[in-house]
């Protein structure tokens, strides 16, 4: 839900301004009528105190402010209340006109009705936190969604202005608009999303993730998977995940490939546009106003890509050529999280990361999931190194960061910290805790490091026929994997965990063989044989 509010939020945006707009275009008519009544000022009065609904709501749900709720409810049942108000008028209703604006209404009330998060329920998460060092700043991060949204919106009205300029009068319904709006969106991250692609398909990068809209295709565990989300519909988002081919890649191609994005926008939006400005002044050239439409969004969210903003989890293509461009803090974190990625589909190995370059980026940068990543990474390295102190203290500055500033992550990362408390800190305590972390997060990938993490937690805590069957059911799910680096460390730790199995099973026998042989009662035994 909250990813929807955040994306209806914008809507309010939308119908604020068109109210604005419609109120201050209604008076000016007024004003040059000269009729200034009260019958003609309660339109335009209406019109004013919608769009400062709109606009408050808008604002704090942006905001996540407390009342968001209130003013999120308040906006949307004056949507639905406006949609209606003809059937009460004068007892009729256009789907065309006011069912898109109903069904804005209905979904908005479903998706504010339920009462909001406050801050720090979801867990401490600072992932939109400004990094010292990564050429973003504070002002920016705040505002570019606001610049974002300004381009699309004067593009829009751009748009609108042409369609009636060509005599387009069709596109009165509302329907269409809002499928025209997804559709456009939808190819524009597609042309977006496959400019990464191409250019980094061209270099010898492997593609791990494709997300456009409704459709997700990744790799887990080593095999393709295919998802379906019905959200992004109305959320056409995008995300394209490369890795390298090997441990070393020129820093060009990691430009050229950020860069095909925005600049795949920038050809094909420039292109539709100069056909659509061009070409004959009719709605059947430009395919109902698609191209038109088309075009100046492209240009529009192709400009507001490259300006450098931090957003939750990464950030926009332009910080991040800005950032590879420099020698500093942040592209030492893009380059060693390129390594990394590499170890996926190369022989690559944790042992073999550039933990210089890893500690470096660690001492910079020390709250958020970059942090936690950076720490989990080393912590890898040394596990795979052989070198348990490190890897201990690296853990441990993991924990930290996770307390501190990153404890909303996915159930899956915490099988780390299982592992890492029980086999490496041999803490019994801590890897409990951990583990009931991890159910409270209502994990879903039952997977090769989940099942090592069962059993190691078994393990220390004694119940070795347990451990024994856990391990099984991770070694079989990690044979399965891939010949690739990241892969050949899960069979690594495996074999671990099944030496510290086969110590403690054999320890157990010895100490059970030597208590038998302790009990006085056997003498009478022996003595019964030796008769």
């Amino acid at each position: 839900m909250g990813t929807l509010r955040k994306y209806l939020c914008w809507t309010y945006a939308f119908i604020s301004l068109v109210c604005a707009r419609f109120a201050f275009c209604t008076l000016l008519s007024a004003i040059k009528r000269q009729d200034i009544g009260l019958s003609s000022l309660i339109f335009p009065a209406a019109l004013a105190v919608f769009s400062v609904i709109y606009a408050t709501a808008w604002l704090t749900t942006l905001r996540e402010k407390g009342s968001a709720r209130n003013w999120a409810i308040a906006a949307n049942l004056t949507n639905v209340s406006v949609a209606l108000w003809p059937i009460f008028h004068s007892h009729s209703f256009s789907w065309e006109c006011q069912g898109v604006l109903l069904f804005v209404g209905v979904l908005g009330m479903a998706a504010s009705w339920e009462p909001y998060r406050k801050a720090g329920e979801a867990g401490k998460d600072n992932s939109s936190m400004s990094i010292s060092g990564d050429r973003t700043s504070k002002v920016l991060n705040k505002t570019a969604g606001v610049l974002i949204f300004s381009l699309s919106f004067a593009a829009y009205l751009w748009w609108m202005g042409r369609l009636k300029s060509a005599g387009a009068l069709a596109i009165q319904n509302n329907w269409y608009r809002l499928f025209l709006t997804l559709l456009v969106m939808f190819v524009i991250t597609s042309v977006h999303e496959f400019g990464h692609a191409a250019v980094g398909l061209a270099f010898g990068m492997k593609l791990r993730s494709f997300f456009v809209g409704p459709f997700q295709w990744r790799i887990s565990d080593g095999k393709w998977k295919f998802h379906f989300s019905a959200k992004g519909i109305l959320l056409p988002d995008g995300v394209t995940g490369l890795v390298p081919t090997s441990g070393y890649m020129p820093r060009w191609r990691y430009l050229s490939m950020m860069s095909a994005g925005p600049l795949a926008n920038l050809l094909t939006g420039f292109y539709a546009l100069r056909i659509a400005v061009t070409s004959a002044n009719n709605a059947t050239v430009q395919v109902g106003g698609f191209l038109a439409l088309f075009g100046s969004w492209s240009l529009a969210l192709a400009v507001g890509n490259l300006l450098p903003f931090k957003i939750k989890n990464g950030y926009s293509d332009g910080a991040i050529i800005l950032q590879f461009c420099s020698a500093g803090l942040m592209a030492d974190l893009q380059l060693a999280m390129a390594a990394v990625g590499s170890s996926l589909v190369t022989p690559l190995r944790p042992k073999d990361y550039d933990i210089r370059r890893i500690r470096k980026a660690s001492q910079g940068i020390e709250q958020g999931p970059q942090a936690l990543l950076l720490r989990l990474h080393a912590f890898c390295h040394f596990v795979d190194s052989g070198k348990t102190r490190e890897a201990a203290q690296a853990l441990l500055a993991a924990e930290s960061v996770y307390h501190r500033s990153a404890s909303n992550i996915s159930a899956e990362m915490h099988s780390v910290f299982v592992f890492g408390n029980a086999f490496v800190r041999r803490d019994a305590v801590a890897a409990r805790a951990w583990w009931e972390r991890m159910q409270v997060k209502n994990p879903t990938r039952f997977n090769a490091s989940y099942f090592r993490a069962e059993s190691a937690l078994l393990w220390i805590e004694g119940d070795l026929p347990a451990a024994k069957k856990s391990w099984e059911k991770s070694n079989a799910l990690a044979r399965m994997l891939p010949e690739a680096g990241a892969y050949e460390f899960e069979r690594h730790c495996c074999m671990l965990l099944r030496r510290a199995l086969d110590e403690a099973l054999a320890a157990k026998h010895q100490s059970a063989l030597t208590v038998w042989k302790a009990d006085p009662r056997l003498d009478s035994v022996h003595a019964g044989f030796a008769c």
